[in-house]
């Protein structure tokens, strides 16, 4: 009999009649309230439980993205340190006081001869590159000073800014000759011979390697600006103080003269 009535009651509703339609539409109003209520309740469990088993999945995300990050700013680094060195080296190119001089391009170098206050460089370039003793190192500002040590692969600089770094100096504007020296911790320039007192110097002119025969130096490298013309009397000449163009301090790229005075 319960089978007989189940059968009957499943075809009744099968075929669409419409007591069972309204029951079905009753009972839905009647506890669509409640199932959206225990979904509201439950709602925060739920989520909470997926924050939980997905934690591992956005923890590793997040690495893999810090990560990423940490490469791009790398690759920014290396980008910007490319063109700082770029840069550097096309400012070295085409000096225009060099003539037909070969050059070689150096970088200075880190080691015992690294220290300003000896009025010493070590350069990254020796023998290897063609570079021997006596060879001037310029920048596009001027002289920086000569090659007094090689080996093959590195090269000693002695300053411009060395008391006992003496060279031929001229002075652009008059055609002056006169002998100069580094003026040490001062960190300038000296001329205190040949310059006569009637000589129209004054300070802004700019001061060049005289380039006389047998000189230590080529002709026509800017030395830098004279800042200070003194009378001397007793030596009949002046003094003349002078602002190097080079920044020692600054010194990374320079370029080697491939010259050698004359023996």
């Amino acid at each position: 009999m319960l089978t007989l009535i189940a059968v009957t009651l499943i075809t009744l509703d099968a075929r669409g009649v419409g007591v069972f339609d309204s029951v079905r539409s009753g009972s839905s109003d009647a506890f669509g309230p409640v199932g959206d209520a225990a979904a509201w309740i439950t709602s925060p469990f739920r989520n909470a439980w997926n924050g939980i088993t997905g934690y591992d999945d956005l923890k590793s995300e997040n690495a893999e993205l810090a990560e990423r990050i940490d490469e791009l700013e790398s690759e920014q680094g290396r980008e910007q340190n490319a063109q700082a060195q770029l840069d550097a080296l096309n400012e070295q190119l085409n000096l225009g006081f060099i003539g037909e001089i070969p050059t070689q391009i150096a970088r200075v170098a880190s080691g015992p001869f690294s220290n300003f206050s000896d009025y010493r460089l070590q350069l990254d370039k020796g023998s290897d590159a063609g570079l021997d003793v006596g060879m001037p190192v310029v920048t596009k500002g001027g002289l920086v000073g000569r090659i007094i040590r090689v080996s093959s692969t590195r090269s000693v600089v002695q300053l411009a800014t060395d008391p006992d770094f003496r060279i031929g100096v001229r002075v652009a504007s008059t055609q002056d000759i006169g002998i100069g020296h580094g003026g040490g911790e001062a960190g300038n320039f000296i001329v205190e011979q040949g310059i006569e007192l009637t000589d129209p110097v004054k300070p802004g002119d700019v001061l060049l390697t005289s380039g006389l025969e047998n000189s230590v130096m080529p002709p026509d490298i800017p030395i830098g600006t004279i800042s200070q013309v003194t009378p001397d009397e007793d030596a009949q000449a002046q003094l003349l103080q002078v602002d190097f163009e080079v920044d020692f301090t600054r010194l990374d790229v320079v370029q080697v003269l491939k010259w050698t005075p004359p023996t």
